[in-house]
């Protein structure tokens, strides 16, 4: 039995279909390691601002810390004003003290009714001292803090005793008498010191006290 021997041209062509074959290959893995995912658009993602809440603050009282006038009736007047040295003649004559021939300079305000009235404290404070003047009758002494110190001249029934805390508006004693001349019967002279020196009490009632510490 005769062997069959391939063509020539068989083997050659075998060779170039492998080598063909082997060239797609790799071109086609080429193709597919080279494949890029279509790009996925992102969506912009939607930031939302809070706003911006300030811590809460203490809120400041802005009203100032006044002292108030003592008493709460309307008929209370004033008789005799603080005497100001750079006043006019007038008003210094007005605000001049008349007992026993002499004449005194008004070291606070003096005031009068024709009926009694309540004395209240002006500030908040500690009794300092409640004593009898020979001319000014009964006296009490409050002292706001060590800078500021008010004296209530001329009481009658006085609620308080030296020690004693008060606070603003609280009932302290109720109008009185004095020997002073022309004077009616229910009066108070009221003095404010502050640093150790008199001042105007009309001034003081617009003075804010936290300023004064």
């Amino acid at each position: 039995m005769k062997k069959r021997k391939l063509k020539k041209y068989v083997l050659p062509s075998i060779y170039g279909l492998v080598v063909v074959c082997m060239f797609l290959t790799v071109y086609f893995l080429n193709n597919s390691l080279n494949f890029k995912q279509p790009e996925v658009e992102q969506k912009s993602k939607i930031v939302i601002e809070q706003p911006d809440y300030e811590e809460d603050k203490a809120v400041v009282n802005t009203v100032p810390n006044k002292p108030i006038i003592p008493f709460n009736k309307e008929n209370v007047k004033i008789s005799k004003s603080f005497y100001k040295q750079d006043d006019d003649a007038t008003n210094q004559q007005n605000s001049l003290i008349y007992y026993e021939n002499t004449y005194m300079q008004n070291t606070g305000v003096l005031y009068s009714s024709e009926e009694i009235f309540e004395i209240l404290a002006s500030v908040d404070g500690t009794v300092k001292e409640v004593k009898e003047d020979e001319i000014l009758g009964s006296v009490v002494t409050i002292e706001y803090n060590k800078n500021v110190v008010i004296a209530y001249y001329s009481l009658s029934d006085v609620k308080v005793n030296s020690g004693d805390l008060v606070k603003t508006n609280d009932i302290i004693g109720t109008s009185g008498t004095n020997k002073l001349e022309n004077e009616k019967q229910n009066c108070l002279l009221f003095e404010v010191y502050i640093n150790g020196n008199l001042v105007n009490p009309i001034e003081f009632f617009e003075m804010n006290l936290e300023e004064l510490k």
